[in-house]
């Protein structure tokens, strides 16, 4: 059940304490009617009639009310796991949430060896888990898991890790005991079966859990657990106790390993048969077998534990339930040759064990309402039929269980209003679900406008307290995911769904969780052999992080590496001049040190961006001056109409369609470009740009570089417009010349209020009315000549451009004030993560995964990135696959047979297109969920992200094969990449490295090709920094002249790999220590860095002291302080703010400094300390001189931070 956010209905009456009823008298009531009679009678098997699809979950949950009585528990089975996932959330209106359990089905291909997705692992194990309680529940599975045999759970339950508060256990036992079940020690826990060691912390991510916990030791006792945020990684809320499952439904300890060995050897498998690796690691056995490596260990374990059925977990045997249409036992069946076939191939490859020994054979049987041999098994089964008599039998109902269909009203509102004030006349309640708040609160609107009394609530299970304002009749609206719903009339109940009302059914989006933390900026990631530029110095390459004495003291230096191996030491704290070389260049040729060449490069970018900006700023001007159509204030059907959109907006998607708006309300005209990512809402954006054009009276127009993509666009704008006096055509060349010329005659006559098409829209002959709004979608893809001539358009009307790049938010806020610019970076909520395997290329694997996607009527990529060799991938699947329709597509066929092939594939007519990487770029079909790359280790790792990302474009399950030619031929750097792919599936840091990339392109797109040239030559991060500067002088603000305050002290301060041992974490922590410009922000870090790594050591704590006092001194203008024998040299800069004589009162006074005299801006202090009783003053501890410099910097800058906080107020 989904949470549903209070503040989103400010506008609704939330129940608190009325007349409070539930959905559990219902069930009650309908289990005894119309189930206890039917299952009262002897019978194996009983048909329910009249059981509607949206009705299952009331049946489901009366059953389980009967049955809980004899402690049985019902299994109902599903053709899949998305069906199962859609009736648990019916399920949660009429079962307390708690007691329905889905186990979903494995994904990988059998005999393949795959590793599993860890996410996926974890809920079947969590479900497993919940299984194994002696409480009835409700398990819903789906075919293919209920014919799967399981390793005998009880063997890695009792090998489940509990940690408790006050508990003690070594931290390296507690290690050796998550990888014995199958957990992988990684640098930093970001996903599910991950945990890392930092000092006295120990982070670990249970599989079956939504957060990692820290656990913090004090020696071998668990001093305190919490919670934490894997994106920022900072600790959330304590909890008392962490239940960690294994990571695998597979794992074997020490015993069971040499057990499976000797079994193995005695099944006497050939000699040529392939092994699992971790077979012969003789010392790493365990290790491997149950980590990350644990390839091919769930099928060869029955060799020494059988494999036990879903129906055996249960104590008591439960009630069987299924529907009468055979689809569950169609899936069964299908799966079962989908094992028979793949063992007949790989058993001549690999040492591997029969389906008989993985698969429950009976389960087909059991699914089967025809088969007698199914009363062999002690399992009552009950069948629903959503009819009242069997067609095929001619059996007719014993009972009449009068469930409805529900009443549809396709968008009529008046007859939905009028039938909901009936029922609550006649004392009926109506429950209406929608799985979006933004379709609840238009419901609320609807029934508001007529004062039909309604109410909304958090639902969380059949006995959920809704009041009604008088009686017990009611109408409650809950954000709860139900496909259709059903009517009772003996119980004067309705339940509804939002397509019931509006017509129309809408797939549940997913939401990623978010915990309102800042994730860490990845961009900081800087990993040895990494391109890195020097401000001064330019391009060279990070070698690695070392420490080194300077002055007597140990600091820490990053050791960079330039043209003819020579080197540069960088101490740490001038990290701020090394950044990360981002460019599309990403070989870029290494300067060399002393030379002046870099210095020219940067002179000379700095003189392009000047120009740039000043042009920019020149544009913006001018379009400010230029008078434009200011579009009236939004009408009442522009609210209606926005209200139509079904789903939840992002907040980005809002900033940028209010922004748009507000540009069209103007006087001036419109110039604005909205960049994000495919899928991210950015055609929703222009649907309402152009349906207000539309409102104010204009025509609009939407110009796409593709025929693809005008159609794709076409479709969008029809539905969305489909309930409004809207008239949308399209022109492109597949239009017969007759449709053209109707059309260019409505455009001129203003009959046609919408037209999309391509740069045929730029025809001369093409005359439009009443031109207000004009769409350009992708015009970095566009020709000179329709560039021209988009650009002589632009400057008659209102223009927004939508680029399908997603551009750096740096960039984006580089260029706030000259370039109107809306960046939607929000994830759309929509898109599953992609589950990707990476396997060695078999004709089995291929086969399989081509018929796993067709058999859900889906269609496929398959990537080969050779055009000489495609045919001879062509030959292979004709031979294999030879019912497959396919067609070839490459970058060397005329631009026209490429249109014509992609619009072919997106009508359907071929299931599979084998390809090159063409596709890299701007193909985005829906209905293409399954990725399959040949040679995947080719390619390098941006690549393969962004070819990833061509699936899992709708709210269906994706999946990407990248197959390799087995790991003999593998380079280390390749298995690297492809095993990437794996660890981050989501949106974790990895993605967001990979994605720099994708963005830099974007920002090229967006600056313009010379811009990108100086791009390449300085790297991403210094041009933005001087684009920045640029805008900034240009526009007469005031340019931050920083000076960063070095502090030099006769002390070793640095974070020390003991502490943070992770190089890349520690250099993380040294650029952000640096990049802080208040005291707070050194605490805030300092705080962060002990949650995350637990306490510092002595020269941690003396480095954050440090710190402090080097924001302090960059705040009040200092360029360096050091010590030099028993002084302490304060050297003033160039923007030095504080008074000399305040400074020298200030340090006399309140910390008894000594002043020795002051040349060259730099003034010499002596720390003293006073003996008791007027003795001579001696000097002070390290320790004292630091603490009394911090209270003397904090003295010094009181004023300045008192201006800067009335500054920024």
């Amino acid at each position: 059940m989904i949470q549903l956010p209070e503040k989103v209905f400010t506008d609704l009456r939330f129940i608190k304490n009325r007349n409070r009823v539930s959905l559990s008298p219902v069930v009650d009531r309908f289990a005894s009617r119309h189930l206890a009679p039917l299952l009262a009678r002897p019978a194996e098997i009983t048909t329910l009639f009249g059981i509607l699809p949206g009705s299952r979950s009331l049946a489901l949950a009366s059953l389980l009310k009967l049955s809980q009585a004899s402690g049985r528990s019902v299994v109902y089975v599903t053709t899949g796991t998305p069906e199962a996932d859609t009736l648990a959330s019916e399920a949660s209106l009429f079962i307390d949430p708690a007691r329905i359990v889905v186990l979903p089905e494995m994904d990988g291909i059998p005999y393949e060896w795959s590793r599993h997705d860890m996410v996926l692992s974890g809920r079947r194990i969590r479900a497993l888990d919940r299984l194994l309680s002696s409480d009835p529940i409700l398990l819903i599975v789906p075919a293919g898991a209920f014919l799967r045999r399981l390793p005998d759970p009880q063997l890695w339950q009792s090998r489940t890790v509990i940690l408790k508060k006050g508990q003690t256990i070594e931290p390296r036992l507690l290690m050796e005991q998550l990888v014995a079940i199958g957990y992988h020690r990684s640098e930093r826990v970001e996903g599910p079966g991950e945990f890392c060691l930092k000092g006295s912390l120990l982070d670990v991510y249970a599989v079956q859990s939504d957060r990692p916990v820290r656990v913090d030791f004090f020696d071998i006792e668990v001093e305190s657990l919490r919670e934490f945020d894997p994106e920022s990684q900072r600790s959330l809320k304590p909890v008392d106790s962490v239940k960690i499952l294994p990571a695998s439904e597979a794992i074997a300890d020490e015993k069971g390993l040499a057990k499976l060995k000797q079994a193995i050897a005695k099944a006497k498998f050939a000699d040529d048969l392939r092994r699992p690796d971790w077979l012969n690691d003789e010392h790493g056995g365990i290790k491997a077998a149950n980590g990350r490596d644990q390839a091919g260990l769930e099928e060869l374990l029955p060799l020494i534990s059988p494999y036990r059925s879903v129906i055996d977990l249960f104590s008591v045997a439960p009630v069987l339930t299924f529907d009468s249409d055979g689809a569950a036992l169609d899936r069964a069946l299908r799966v079962e040759r989908e094992y028979d076939t793949l063992y007949e191939r790989e058993s001549e490859v690999r040492i591997t064990v029969s389906p008989d020994d993985l698969l429950f054979r009976d389960a087909a049987i059991l699914l089967d309402r025809d088969n007698d041999a199914a009363s062999e098994e002690d399992i009552q089964r009950i069948v629903f039929h959503s009819h009242h008599t069997d067609l095929d039998t001619g059996e007719v109902a014993a009972s009449d269980i009068p469930i409805r269909e529900p009443s549809t009203f396709s968008g009529r509102m008046t007859e939905f209003r009028k039938r909901a004030l009936e029922i609550l006349e006649g004392g009926g309640s109506v429950i209406i679900t929608s799985p979006y708040t933004a379709q609840i609160q238009r419901i609320s609107g609807i029934l508001k406008s007529e004062s039909v009394p309604h109410e909304a609530v958090e639902w969380s299970g059949p006995d959920t307290k809704v009041a009604s304002s008088g009686g017990s009749s009611r109408i409650v609206l809950v954000q709860s995911l139900r496909e259709t719903g059903f009517e009772l009339p003996e119980e004067r109940l309705y339940l509804w769904t939002d397509s019931d009302i509006f017509g129309r059914s809408y797939k549940k989006r997913m939401r990623f969780k978010k915990t309102g933390s800042a994730p860490i900026d990845s961009y900081l990631d800087l990993r040895e052999g990494d391109v890195i530029v020097h401000i001064n110095h330019g391009v060279g390459r990070f070698v690695k992080l070392e420490r080194m004495k300077a002055a007597g003291r140990e600091r820490d230096f990053l050791v960079l590496e330039y043209a003819e191996q020579d080197r540069l030491f960088v101490p740490l704290d001038q990290i701020s001049m090394v950044q990360k070389y981002v460019a599309p260049e990403s070989n870029p040729q290494l300067d060399h040190l002393g030379r002046a060449s870099f210095k020219k490069i940067r002179e000379k970018v700095e003189k392009n961006i000047e120009a740039f900006a000043e042009e920019l700023i020149q544009i913006y001007a001018a379009r400010a001056k230029k008078q434009g159509y200011a579009f009236p204030a939004d009408t009442v059907w522009q609210e209606e109409f926005e209200a139509e959109f079904p789903f939840d907006e992002t907040p980005d998607q809002l900033m940028a369609i209010q922004a748009a708006k507000e540009d069209m309300e103007a006087p001036r005209p419109m110039d604005r470009l909205i960049c994000g990512d495919v899928g991210y809402g950015k055609t929703e954006v222009a649907i309402r740009t152009v349906f207000k054009a539309v409102m104010g009276g204009k025509q609009a127009v939407v110009i796409c570089p593709t025929t693809i993509l005008a159609l794709q666009h076409f479709k969008n704008f029809r539905e969305r417009f489909a309930n409004f006096p809207v008239r949308v055509d399209w022109v492109s060349r597949f239009r017969t010349p007759g449709e053209i010329r109707r059309i260019k005659e409505s455009l001129a006559s203003g009959e046609v209020d919408v037209v999309i098409g391509t740069h045929a829209l730029l025809a001369k002959d093409v005359k439009i009315r009443n031109l207000g709004l004009l769409v350009i979608d992708e015009e970095q893809r566009f020709g000179v000549v329709h560039k021209e001539a988009l650009k002589k358009l632009k400057t008659q009307v209102d223009v927004l451009t939508l680029s399908a790049t997603p551009i750096p938010r740096t960039l984006h806020l580089s260029l706030t004030g000259i370039r109107d610019l809306s960046v939607i970076q929000t994830p759309p909520r929509d898109r599953k993560p992609v589950q990707t395997f990476v396997l060695e290329d078999s004709d089995a694997a291929l086969i399989e995964a081509v018929h796993r996607e067709l058999e859900r009527g889906g269609q496929i990529f398959y990537l080969h990135n050779r055009i000489q060799s495609l045919d001879m991938v062509g030959a292979r699947l004709r031979m294999l696959l030879p019912e497959l329709r396919f067609t070839t597509l490459h970058g060397q066929m005329h631009e026209d047979d490429i249109e014509q092939i992609l619009l072919d594939f997106t009508e359907r007519k071929f299931d599979l297109l084998l390809t090159t990487a063409i596709i890299e770029n701007g193909i985005d079909i829906p209905n293409v969920n399954t990725l399959i790359v040949d040679r995947a280790d080719q390619f390098g790792l941006s690549q393969l992200y962004q070819i990833r990302g061509r699936v899992g474009r709708s709210s269906r399950q994706a999946y990407a094969y990248f197959f390799h030619q087995g790991s003999k031929v593998l380079t280390e750097q390749a298995m690297k990449r492809l095993n990437t792919l794996l660890e981050y599936q989501e949106l974790g840091s990895g993605f967001k490295v990979a994605m720099r990339d994708l963005e830099i392109r974007g920002a090229g797109n967006v600056l313009g090709k010379e811009q990108s040239g100086d791009i390449i030559q300085v790297g991403y991060e210094l041009y933005i920094k001087l684009l920045d500067n640029a805008v900034k002088r240009l526009k007469g603000e005031e340019l931050e002249i920083e000076v960063r305050c070095t502090v030099n002290l006769n002390t070793d301060f640095f974070l020390s790999e003991e502490y943070i041992e992770d190089t890349r974490q520690r250099i993380e922590f040294y650029k952000r220590f640096e990049a802080a410009r208040t005291e707070e922000e050194v605490a805030a870090l300092a705080d962060e860095m002990k949650d995350r790594f637990g306490p510092p050591d002595k020269a941690g704590e003396v480095f954050v002291l440090v710190e402090r006092i080097r924001t302090l001194g960059s705040l009040c203008g200092f360029e360096n302080i050091y010590e030099e024998g028993e002084l302490i040299h304060f050297k003033a800069g160039e923007s030095f703010r504080v008074p000399i004589q305040h400074m020298i009162e200030i340090l006399k006074k309140n910390l008894g400094f000594f002043v020795r005299d002051g040349k060259n801006n730099v003034l010499y202090f002596k720390a003293l300390q006073a003996s008791q009783k007027g003795a001579s003053k001696q000097p002070v501890s390290h320790d004292a001189i630091l603490q009394s410099l911090l209270v003397a910097m904090r003295a010094l800058t009181a004023p300045l931070q008192e201006q800067l906080a009335a500054k920024a107020g």
